[in-house]
């Protein structure tokens, strides 16, 4: 039974002899804890100072920070942005990069289309082809804006402008197609072989979708047509085509015919068109998300009265986020950094970060000790930047080393939005610890003068009082009175970690199953034009990826064995579709063993194979010239000459991939190419390449570079939880509040039908860092309250919990717009938001404190708070404080083991030392010649917080003024080795400070202390 009592009493919080167990290991710290505590001590009295600063000169602070934020904004005058989706999500250096800068060198495209899908229950009816044969007919009738129609632009193969269509079959006329009847459709469908139109192999399943065969390889009917418009690409025509792209768009969405169900279109300009006008059309959520926001602060942070309403602070933490973010923006542009589509969401990101830092200091400055509420402007800001000030550094590195992390991705995108976002946590870090503590500051002025909130100028008279219902704040009620009492029961503390177990159960399963897979049509709106067209083209025209091999300047004449070898095994290729190759050395040879024409023959050898390299080259450029076989080839060589000595400096054979349905195989594919390429020519001679290949090798690498970064970040984040937070135990318990959230998040990402991709695996990245704002706060608070660990969790939820709730909340508040918006980008980034915010705050509020009562490890050694009611908090500095410890360093401090032995030395009578407050006149003090005080000794671990909370108080006895800040005790307790009485009094009288000549008061006074 007493080994039981003595679990019960542990599990509760407190030893089971009901001693608090916050004074174990305290006589011998350490080494590495007292490093710790005098890395965390040094942090304190710095940011004190800080803070003593800033309240000292709060307007010069905050005019300051704003002005030197503000010339660095100037760099947005370098502002780019790149949109180019290769050059942003494919590694510079990658080799499929290589390979498409080399393609699009010798095989530039000057191409542009415009392509069309109708959709019918029977495309292939009379009807359905009159109707596309009407749409074609009115394409050709618009004009650009300087007059030009779509002959004069057009693509020509041959004498006629290249369109393909069913409809080529007919050659596009009028009379043929409207007297063809469906019988007559079908069959010429069927029939045809060649494009009587253009004179080359005529495809059907290139031109129509969801085909039904009725036997066979004949086509019964269909339920979607293609139809695509080739127009100039090249300089001289480029606007051109690019306006006659906007009309044909236009013409196609407006476009109804009870024929055609369905009509979508796509040109070239779509996509960027498309993307500008997202990003432009969700500003409007930005804007609604800053004012919701706005209103949630002025909420928090203010109370309805006259004094207290909150708007004016609410105003400054929204322009810490602004300046912030133009820093960002000033300071990544002038070094060179391009702005992407990602980095739309960054203001959102920004406020979400940045208010949790603000809410943290003025939950900092609301739990100030009893006492301080009263004292001058100047220590209220010490004491809150003290408490607030490492904890918002914790925060504020750890999600910079996340993000560092993630900036030296090899993805450019990616790299390029984590550096923007270092930036702005950097700024939003420096101005919450100056610039808001200087709005802070000069709000305590305006109160402590009584000013009206609104009306700065309005001065409240003397018996103006707040209602009280204004100074009610039902957070911090709610967690006094319910959430911490009932939270430390020991029935809820297991329901607690009961359902931590089942979140992280599940968030398992779900992050092992979770898929990989991108797209870059993700990144348009899925109501917009070309994401519809992109469906409809999957459902109806979803055929196999195409690619090529390339070749450079090589010896083709030498290679006829590596060429059959690379046609044979592409051919069997699991990968490529059947027949898809199309091989023009394939064509070239066939075509030599099967001419007889003599001038051929004559420059063959016995195997049918040009005698000579200077034979192949001639030969082959007749091939591809003259012969009807080889014309379709023309296009994938690129001659060295056109007359005299021939070669070939580049050269291409196309093939088609079978259909694949997930990113693994889609990368298997590829690399099984790109091997059977190599095996055949090494050293890059030849390699295959394909447009999506720049997508597939995005997918992988993105899983690599994701797992590498979440594992870098999460070491350097508990690295900085480590040094920082000043002890390994709560350390490794935010450690834990980080990985389960993690994986909780990446478990519900399957759930929610989410995949990694490059804009998820951003946000896992930014869960690490939201993840410790929410657990390391509360850490960091539980070391600095003394107590049972009960009651030094109670004391942090009640400081700290609604700090670190309101700032999840209006992180959350300023994504809920963007779950309204059509962007894959932003709906995604609520999604995962959303539950990074919940499963963070569940691991904040509710796991890591029951985990601290349980096995909560011992306070700071310099700990000087502790509960002493429901939520009340006092500093704690006792006698047995001062004979037991130094507060920062945990060593016998013998000067202050009786506080008597600091006193101060009675100086003599003088008429220049008194006050005569009949004539108002104050003398001159000037130090007695005969004044030659005692000095006392003072050893160098003497603690500055170790002197009693009211030494600066006026004495209502012997009426001694309070200390000034800057000559006050604790200035000269911080001296290496003497303190000096006569410096205090000296600085009494150089400042003719009035004192009454009750000497025999101030002498005991000065003996008590």
């Amino acid at each position: 039974m007493k080994t039981d009592h003595k679990i019960n009493m542990a599990m509760n919080g407190t030893r089971a002899t009901g001693v608090s167990n916050n004074d174990e290991d305290q006589k011998k710290p350490f080494i590495i804890t007292r490093m710790f505590n005098k890395i965390t001590s040094s942090m304190e009295n710095g940011f004190y100072m800080l803070g003593m600063l800033i309240g000292t000169h709060p307007f010069k602070c905050v005019v300051v920070s704003a002005f030197v934020v503000g010339i660095f904004t100037l760099g947005v005058i370098n502002f780019t942005e790149n949109t180019d989706s290769d050059s942003l999500w494919v590694p510079s250096d990658a080799d499929v990069f290589k390979y498409k800068n080399w393609a699009s060198e010798n095989f530039p495209s000057t191409l542009r289309t415009a392509s069309i899908i109708f959709v019918s229950n029977d495309v292939l009816s009379t009807s359905a082809v009159q109707a596309m044969n009407s749409l074609y007919k009115s394409s050709l009738g618009l004009t650009t804006s300087s007059g030009k129609n779509y002959t004069e632009i057009c693509f020509q193969s041959g004498s006629n402008c290249l369109v393909n269509s069913i409809l080529e079959l007919w050659s596009f006329n009028d009379a043929s197609i409207t007297g063809a009847s469906r019988t007559d459709i079908v069959n010429t469908i069927n029939t045809a072989t060649v494009s009587p139109m253009y004179g080359r192999p005529y495809d059907f399943t290139t031109a129509l979708g969801g085909i039904t065969y009725s036997s066979g390889t004949t086509v019964g009917s269909a339920m979607a047509a293609k139809m695509v418009f080739f127009l100039k690409g090249d300089s001289a025509n480029k606007a051109e085509s690019m306006d006659w792209e906007t009309k044909i768009v236009n013409l196609v969405l407006n476009a109804k015919d009870s024929s055609i169900s369905e009509y979508y279109i796509l040109a070239t300009r779509s996509f960027s068109d498309v993307a500008g006008d997202a990003i432009s059309g969700d500003v409007s959520l930005l804007s609604a998300g800053y004012m919701i926001v706005i209103v949630y602060v002025v909420i928090i942070l203010g109370r309805f009265n006259c004094l207290d309403f909150g708007l004016g602070i609410s105003v400054c933490g929204i322009l810490v986020i602004g300046l912030s973010l133009g820093f960002s923006y000033g300071l990544a542009s002038a070094a060179g950094w391009n702005y992407t589509p990602l980095h739309s969401v960054l203001p959102f990101l920004l406020l979400g970060i940045g208010v949790d830092d603000l809410f943290v200091i003025m939950g900092a400055y609301k739990s100030l000790p009893d006492g301080y509420s009263e004292r001058p402007v100047h220590e209220r800001m010490a004491m809150t930047l003290k408490h607030a000030g490492v904890s918002i550094t914790v925060t504020s590195l750890t999600d910079m080393c996340a993000f560092g992390i993630g900036a030296t991705t090899v993805l450019p995108a990616l790299r390029s939005f984590c550096v923007f976002c270092c930036l702005g946590i950097l700024a939003l870090f420096l101005l919450a610890a100056t610039f808001f503590v200087g709005c802070i500051a000069l709000t305590a002025k305006r109160r402590d003068d009584d000013r009206n909130s609104c009306i700065c100028c309005y001065r409240h008279n003397a018996y103006y009082q707040p209602n009280e219902c204004s100074k009610t704040e039902l957070f911090v009620t709610a967690v006094k009175k319910f959430y911490a009492p009932n939270l430390m029961r020991l029935p809820v503390k297991i329901v607690v970690m009961v359902v931590t177990a089942i979140f992280l159960g599940f968030g398992i399963w779900g992050f092992v199953v979770l898929k990989q897979e991108y797209n870059p049509i993700w990144f348009i709106p899925s109501d917009s034009y070309p994401y519809k067209y992109d469906s409809a083209s999957n459902l109806y025209f979803n055929t196999g990826a195409q690619a090529a091999v390339y070749c450079k300047s090589i010896d083709y004449y030498s290679k006829q064995t590596q060429f059959d070898s690379l046609y044979n095994q592409m051919t069997g290729s699991k990968f490529i579709s059947s027949g898809s190759t199309d091989s023009w050395f394939k064509s070239f040879t066939d075509w030599l063993s099967s001419t007889s024409t003599a001038s051929v023959t004559s420059r063959l050898d016995s195997n049918k194979y040009p005698s000579s390299s200077a034979n192949f080259y001639d030969l082959l450029y007749e091939f591809v010239t003259t012969e009807a076989t080889g014309l379709r080839h023309r296009s994938e060589l690129v001659f060295t000459n056109t007359s005299g000595v021939l070669g070939v400096s580049a050269s291409y054979i196309k093939y088609t991939h079978v259909v694949l349905t997930d990113s693994t195989t889609k990368i298997d594919a590829m690399e099984n190419t790109q091997s059977i390429v190599s095996a055949q020519f090494p050293n890059d001679n030849c390699f295959a390449y394909g447009r999506l290949y720049l997508q597939w090798y995005t997918n992988k690498v993105i899983q690599v570079e994701l797992y590498r970064n979440l594992g870098l970040a999460v070491l350097c984040v508990f690295i900085v939880c480590l040094v920082l937070i000043a002890n390994l135990f709560t350390s490794l318990m935010v450690l834990s509040c980080v990985l389960f959230t993690l994986v909780d998040v990446g478990g519900m990402m399957h759930f929610w039908g989410l995949t990694i991709d490059t804009v998820t695996s951003i946000i896992l990245i930014l869960a690490i860092g939201l993840a410790v704002d929410y657990s390391a706060h509360i850490g960091h608070c539980f070391m600095t309250f003394s107590g049972d660990r009960n009651a030094r969790v109670r004391g942090t939820l009640v400081e700290m919990g609604s700090p670190v709730f309101s700032g999840a909340f209006s992180t959350f508040l300023a994504f809920i717009l963007l779950a309204a918006s059509n962007s894959y980008v932003f709906t995604t980034f609520f999604k995962v938001f959303l539950l990074v915010v919940v499963f963070g705050v569940f691991h904040g509020l509710a796991y890591l404190p029951v985990l601290l009562s349980w096995i909560g490890p011992s306070p700071y050694l310099s700990a000087e708070r502790e509960e002493r009611g429901p939520g009340e908090v006092e500093l704690k500095v006792t006698a047995a404080d001062l004979k037991s410890r130094s507060s920062l360093h945990g060593e016998i401090n013998p000067a202050m083991e009786d506080k008597h032995d600091l006193h101060l030395s009675k100086p003599p009578p003088s008429s220049n030392h008194l006050y005569n407050s009949a004539e108002g006149i104050k003398g001159r003090a000037e130090p007695p010649p005969d004044y030659s005080p005692e000095v006392v000794r003072r050893p160098t671990n003497m603690p500055v917080t170790a002197i009693p909370i009211n030494y600066h108080r006026h004495d209502p006895i012997s009426n001694i003024p309070p200390m000034h800040y800057y000559r006050g005790r604790e200035r000269f307790l911080n001296r290496p080795s003497h303190y000096r009485p006569q410096d205090e009094y000296s600085y009494w009288y150089n400042n003719s400070y009035p004192y009454y000549h009750d000497y025999n008061n101030q002498y005991h006074f000065n003996q008590y202390y």
